[in-house]
């Protein structure tokens, strides 16, 4: 990782960055939340740079700064017209590098381009995606057509962990020496809050001062919520007094694997679905939860693992990939495919106040190594390498 000193350094880029920021349509999402992160605290870092930002009607301007300028583009990104489309908009030729903060450009351009794959999940698990099968045909089909071109056409590809770095290497053996890792950073707005600041505004749906596990992530196949809940109900069938809580979207409804489980007498009165949470909420679950439970099958980074760490609580959390990646010694890593694993993790950090210190001090530190100035610093160094290079 970057080292302290280097984050404190000025950064002498003098460039405009054309970036794709239509993620920053109000609602929340990870892409949002890195797309804004990267571009403020690269704008801090260094003096000189600009950035045109292609942005959401909905929020045309969602960077008020004086060296950001925005040009509207109406058509989601994650949509065939930024592949097709967005290349004869004309504001793109504005810039001196262009710069897709997910996973993918559009059509081939004529100025130097990078762009963040998170992961290559629809590429080489797709069935972890979607339980709908629909969505796995029309979104599968369009990602395994347009990564790939994409892959071919960028001069630099960004990904947010080591792990991810070596999948996309493995999958496109054309890409070596050409992708960066740069972590994710957490923002610092997560972190521990007291129970005095924390039970008032979680209460309308928990007990006051009751012990619960707290998952947290979108319902899809990836993110293992069965086998989260199993893993529960292995530690806690005959336990009336610990909850189970599911903070999720509310656009897709639970898998039949998981209704079934939730629907399980012993441990249906303690679910907990609060629907949608704001960040103060969702804060103080991170931070009152005696447990984050967080066991993927599959992950690019997996930043609510992150959050709650932030947040001094511990986290059980997969023994693969980059949620072990990220976790590192801190996180307590078990196989995610096995309810016992999980529920001795879960069990053992509910009764042992001696080894849940011990992990809650070692999450708090493991997190305050993930910055997004540090994202920002290794980012605005591949900047530079690429601006460096002889001209197309």
């Amino acid at each position: 990782m970057t080292s302290p000193s280097e984050l404190d350094a000025p950064c002498d880029l003098d460039a405009q960055i054309v970036l794709d920021a239509r993620y920053l349509n109000g609602s929340e999402s990870g892409i949002g939340r890195y797309t804004e992160q990267l571009v403020r605290c690269a704008l801090e870092m260094a003096p000189s740079i600009r950035f045109h930002l292609i942005t959401h009607p909905a929020h045309p301007r969602p960077i008020d700064h004086e060296r950001v300028t925005s040009a509207s583009f109406r058509a989601p990104a994650d949509s065939p017209q930024t592949r097709l489309l967005l290349p004869h908009l004309r504001d793109l030729g504005r810039g001196d590098l262009f710069h897709s903060p997910f996973n993918y450009l559009p059509g081939e351009l004529d100025i130097p381009t990078v762009f963040t794959l998170h992961d290559i999940m629809w590429l080489i698990e797709p069935d972890y995606c979607t339980h709908r099968l629909w969505e796995k045909w029309i979104s599968g089909t369009y990602y395994q057509w347009v990564i790939p071109r994409s892959v071919n056409e960028t001069d630099r590809i960004l990904t947010v962990s080591h792990h991810s770095r070596e999948e996309i290497e493995d999958y496109f053996p054309q890409t070596e020496g050409r992708v960066h890792t740069t972590y994710n950073g957490v923002d610092p707005f997560f972190r521990p809050v007291s129970p005095e600041e924390g039970w008032p505004l979680i209460q309308a749906f928990l007990p006051p001062r009751s012990k619960f596990v707290l998952v947290v992530g979108q319902e899809s196949p990836y993110k293992n919520h069965p086998g989260a809940l199993e893993g529960f109900i292995e530690a806690f069938r005959d336990e009336p007094h610990v909850y189970f809580v599911l903070v999720g979207r509310l656009d897709k409804p639970p898998s039949d694997d998981l209704r079934v489980l939730m629907d399980d007498p012993d441990v249906s009165s303690r679910i907990v679905e609060p629907g949608y949470v704001s960040r103060e909420q969702l804060r103080a679950l991170y931070s009152l939860a005696r447990v984050f439970l967080f066991p993927s099958l599959y992950e690019g980074f997996g930043l609510p693992s992150l959050e709650a760490m932030a947040c001094g609580t511990p986290v059980v959390t997969s023994d693969r990939g980059a949620p072990e990646e990220i976790g590192g010694e801190a996180a307590v890593c078990v196989e995610p495919t096995s309810p016992e694993a999980i529920g001795a993790a879960l069990k053992r950090l509910m009764g042992d106040d001696a080894w849940y210190d011990e992990c809650r001090e070692a999450c708090l530190e493991r997190a305050s190594q993930f910055t997004w100035r540090r994202c920002a610093a290794q980012t605005l160094d591949v900047y530079r390498e690429m601006l460096a290079e002889p001209s197309r």
